[in-house]
């Protein structure tokens, strides 16, 4: 019984004493440590194992291999957040055991090795190029987490703070301070960020703010250097700040969201505060300034919103910048709002900066911009850029390719992409000093390099006078009143009588010359209205470098803009509808090309120039189809034909043009329908007196001496013509040299043929002219218009004559001359034949070789009906004539009442003469008969009349249409009684 219950006894004795010897010897062990150099269990490898007992286990691991342990395994659910949170208590509770435990080196996987000490209050881990922390860990009532550093290197961040774990709710709540770590070759930051969040494991909440910093260099670190340079390098070059903090952020996430990055981006909402920002859009331009600037990421979008923004001196206040779709397709959109200014400039330097050079300058009106300028970054590439939006421009001026314009309103719209460039611009009643008032439509392609522009027409008027071009803008016609003339011949008497060398005189003078220097021709080049040009279009090309092209296609209208300038007008007549100045010229049709390099002086070529003017060339064709070219600038205008039929210069105040082998038509020029040529002949129905003629002639030699003791160039016209042939009332009169001169409201003209000479004048719409010393042949020429037989032989002619209200009225003397070949004559001759008592008396030389005349007169006036035959006085060898008559030139017929005297110094016979009723004896011995022609100027009929008979018609009719012929010769002969024969110049003009 004894021994069994000893038995009992000593079995657990015995045990627990063996129990007790184990743990002897295991603590001595410990006590001394325990090293195992490697050791498996399953998937776990352990080498260099280290434990040592002190008052608290030791710990050391060279390496621990759980690479197999934490391989994922499809099939196997993960812990959940309670079971985690008790293998962490579990943990702790088993840390407390430890007094400190130092694990080398963890291979979590091949590529991540992590490094763990524990030091029996704080833990230490790092994770190599990932993450190094030290924190606290301890177990209350919950668990808490007290980070005192967590860096996690790829992205240069540091953590601090704490983290508590309510067991109750399963929550974790942690209030942490996020600050960057420093990163090479960028510049330190003191950025802390205070993050407060609360998850449950499946979401998280998270509110953060921060301190105020300079820079946003931190960032760079996240941008990799192969991705979004475009945007590095428009954050980090283009943008620098006094103040950046953000003052609010949150953050809302659901851990199973499977596009979790994505809703990051929408539900993250931060508001920050940026103070004293510079933002350089582009490095050519001057940056825009913001005292303050709000920040907001809101919806997966950052707005920045200035306040109290400027660039240069243009107040942005509205503007704003958007940015968007962050990553590689990040995007920027800026809203641009310019109030009401005069910033014009800035606004063109910013569209040049981007390749868009506007053709505008000299701003003056206020202007107003709305513009949204989009930036699309491009990995590796140059950000996209997209324009949109208006410039408002208010009423003033401006230069539109320096061509300085107003307008009462204007907009410009852009729409620049990166495939297109293009510019609209829409002005209304856009106005070029007083010659344009225009609605225009202008779109400028800045991709193709095109400029199109659609006009509707209010007023185009460009005058041929400056004065009336740069006169203030009129909606209406402007005409400019002309001036009372200067100098009034009613005034001229007293002022002559003064005498001419009195200041008086010559102050008058004086202004005269200034008066007719500054006379300006004045006639509208083109005038239109919506009326005869409602709309005009106008393209421009300047996609070649230095070479710009337009085109008027109404007009037909080319020009270039290169190293030079050059107009082309292809089709006058395109331009005739608007253009009074062709239809002052009769310009009908033909084409214009003018160029230039310096704008300073141009040359032009004219060709199939079409203008009714009375010239003619030599083989009988109009000169009405002609080319002309020539230069005009500083030096005047100088012009020609290629034929050099025509040459002409224009030098201040003269005009010289030098005419050859051109013929001219003074019938058709005194009918001709041209204004210009109906208002040089136009004297207003007013004509001055003689005495007042008289006083002027005075006044305009003392006029033209002043200029020429002064050296004033006069102003006058010239005229210089060879080989001319001038047409008067049907007959053709060739002249070797001609010279014509207008001046002072004088026409003056001297030409020469042979040894012939004819001076001309016209004032006050009254002719004058003298010619001398024509021979019979020449005047066998000039009636080849109405006989094609010589009717004259030898001779000598003088003629002066005079033109007035359509009349021609001249006296014609002769000498020396044989008509023969003559109807009218051969008729008259005829009837002597026929009368025996005639015969008796009649010389037998008569008719043999023509009527011989040895001295003539003939007083005759002549008009677009009739040639009146005031006075014929003929004395021949055979027969003198002595009578009067009329002719009327359309119908060819003759009324004519003539004394024939056949018998000279026979008057002792006059007795033997039976027909005495027919006969006068003269007191100079002569004996005349009475002789009428009527009908047919071709084949005229001859009558002998009763002497009563001679005093009646036809010379009452000559009265009833011409002025007494001899009182206007007698006023002629007057005004010739002191004038030298005048004899053309030698012509002076050469090619210009």
């Amino acid at each position: 019984m004894i021994k069994a219950i000893s038995k009992r006894i000593l079995r657990p004795l015995f045990s627990v004493g063996l129990v007790g010897v184990l743990f002897a010897i295991l603590f001595i062990v410990l006590k001394n440590g325990i090293y195992i150099s490697s050791m498996h269990f399953g998937g776990l490898k352990i080498e260099r194992f280290y434990l040592k007992l002190n008052n608290k286990f030791l710990l050391r691991v060279g390496q621990l291999d759980i690479i197999e342990l934490v391989k994922h395994k499809p099939n196997k659910k993960p812990p959940t957040i309670a079971a985690i949170a008790r293998y962490i208590q579990y943990g702790m509770w088993s840390m407390d055991y430890f007094e400190k435990i130092t694990i080398q080196e963890i291979d979590i996987k091949p590529n991540i090795k992590a490094h763990v000490f524990f030091d029996g209050h704080r833990y230490e881990f790092t994770l190599p190029n990932l993450l190094k922390g030290q924190f606290y860990l301890q177990e209350r009532q919950d668990l808490h987490l007290n980070i005192d550093h967590l860096n996690i290197e790829p992205y240069y961040a540091k953590i601090v703070g704490q983290a508590t774990y309510h067991k109750s709710t399963q929550q974790l709540n942690f209030n942490l301070e996020i600050s960057p770590t420093p990163a090479p070759n960028t510049r330190p930051s003191k950025l802390k960020i205070a993050v407060q969040g609360l998850t449950d494991f499946k979401s998280i909440a998270l509110k953060l703010n921060s301190n105020t910093i300079k820079h946003i260099d931190f960032l760079k670190p996240y941008f990799k250097p192969d991705k979004h340079q475009a945007l590095q390098k428009w954050l980090f070059g283009n943008i620098a700040f006094s103040g950046f903090q953000i003052k609010d952020a949150k953050l809302a996430l659901n851990f199973k969201d499977k596009r979790i990055l994505k809703t990051l981006q929408n539900d993250l909402s931060v508001q920050a505060v940026v103070q004293n920002a510079h933002v350089i859009y582009n490095p050519k331009l001057p940056p825009i300034m913001a005292k303050e600037v709000d920040l907001e990421y809101k919806n997966g979008q950052l707005t920045i919103m200035p306040k109290h923004i400027n660039y240069q001196y243009m107040r942005l206040e509205g503007s704003q910048v958007v940015m968007d779709h962050f990553g590689p397709a990040s995007r920027l959109v800026a809203s641009i709002k310019n109030a009401q200014s005069f910033a014009f400039t800035p606004i063109k330097e910013i569209l040049k900066a981007y390749n868009i050079a506007l053709p505008l300058s000299q701003f003056k009106p206020a202007i107003g911009a709305d513009i949204l300028l989009t930036m699309q970054f491009v990995p590796h590439a140059t950000p996209l850029l997209f324009v949109q939006g208006s410039v408002d421009i208010s009423a003033g001026g401006f230069a539109l390719y320096g061509v300085p314009l107003y307008t009462q309103s204007a907009q410009v719209f852009l729409d620049i992409r990166p495939t297109s460039k293009i510019v609209y611009i829409n002005t209304t009643h856009t106005r070029y000093q007083n010659m344009a008032d225009t609605d225009n439509r202008i779109t400028l392609d800045f991709t193709h390099k095109t400029l199109t522009s659609q006009a509707t027409i209010y007023k185009i008027q460009v005058n041929t006078n400056p004065a009336i071009n740069n006169n203030p803008f009129s909606l209406q016609r402007t005409a400019l009143p002309k001036t009372a003339p200067t100098l009034r011949l009613s005034t001229l008497p007293n002022l002559i009588a003064k005498g001419v060398d009195t200041l008086a005189f010559k102050n008058k003078l004086r202004q005269i010359i200034q008066a007719q220097n500054a006379a300006v021709f004045s006639q509208d080049i083109i005038y239109a209205t919506q009326d005869n040009l409602p709309r005009l279009n106008f393209d421009v090309d300047f996609s070649k470098d230095e070479h710009t092209t337009f085109k008027i296609r109404e007009l037909e209208i080319e020009g270039a803009i290169s190293r030079g300038y050059s107009l082309n007008l292809k089709n006058i007549a395109k331009l005739v509808p608007i253009s009074p100045l062709a239809h002052y010229f009769a310009i009908k049709r033909g084409a214009l090309k003018i160029t230039t390099k310096d704008l300073k002086s141009f040359k032009f070529f004219g060709t199939n120039l079409d203008i009714e003017l009375p010239l003619y060339r030599n083989d009988g064709l109009r000169f009405s189809s002609f080319s002309l070219l020539g230069t005009f600038g500083d030096r005047g205008l100088e012009f020609f034909t290629p034929d050099k039929a025509v040459m002409g210069r224009i030098r201040g105040g003269e005009k010289i043009l030098f005419i050859n082998d051109i013929n001219f038509n003074v019938d058709e020029f005194l009918k001709a329908k041209m204004p210009a040529i109906k208002e040089l002949l136009n004297t207003g129905g007013r004509y001055p007196t003689k005495e007042q003629i008289k006083d002027e002639n005075i006044f305009i030699r003392a006029k033209q001496l002043y200029e020429k003791q002064h050296k004033i160039p006069p102003n006058r016209l010239i005229i210089q013509a060879q080989n001319a042939v001038i047409t008067f009332k049907g007959f053709p009169f060739a002249l070797d040299n001609i010279l014509a001169t207008m001046r002072d409201g004088r026409f003056r003209a001297d030409a020469s043929y042979h040894h012939a000479s004819l001076a001309f004048d016209m004032a006050h719409g009254q002719l004058t002219l003298k010619a001398n010393n024509f021979s019979g042949d020449y005047l066998n020429m000039v009636l080849q218009s109405v006989t094609t037989q010589n009717l004259i032989q030898g001779g000598l002619y003088t003629l002066i004559g005079g033109y007035k209200d359509n009349v021609f009225s001249g006296e014609l003397k002769l000498q020396n001359t044989t008509i023969k070949n003559f109807k009218l004559l051969q008729n008259m001759i005829n009837l002597i034949n026929t009368i025996p008592s005639l015969i008796v008396f009649r010389n037998p030389r008569l008719g043999a070789n023509g009527y011989e005349i040895s001295r003539g007169k003939v007083l005759f006036g002549i008009n677009t009906d009739y040639l009146g035959l005031e006075h014929i006085q003929l004395t021949g060898t055979t027969l003198d004539v002595d009578g009067n008559g009329i002719i009327e030139l359309a119908k060819r017929k003759i009324d004519m009442s003539l004394n024939i005297a056949t018998i000279k110094g026979f008057a002792n016979v006059i007795n033997k003469i039976p027909i005495v009723n027919y006969l006068i004896l003269g007191g100079d011995g002569k004996i005349s008969t009475h002789v009428s022609l009527s009908g047919s100027l071709d084949n005229p009929k001859v009558n002998v009349t009763l002497a009563k008979d001679i005093f009646q018609a036809p010379f009452r009719i000559f009265k009833r249409i011409f002025t007494p012929i001899e009182i206007i010769i007698d006023e002629i002969r007057k005004g010739m009684k002191d004038e030298p024969i005048r004899v053309p110049k030698k012509p002076s003009l050469h090619n210009p």
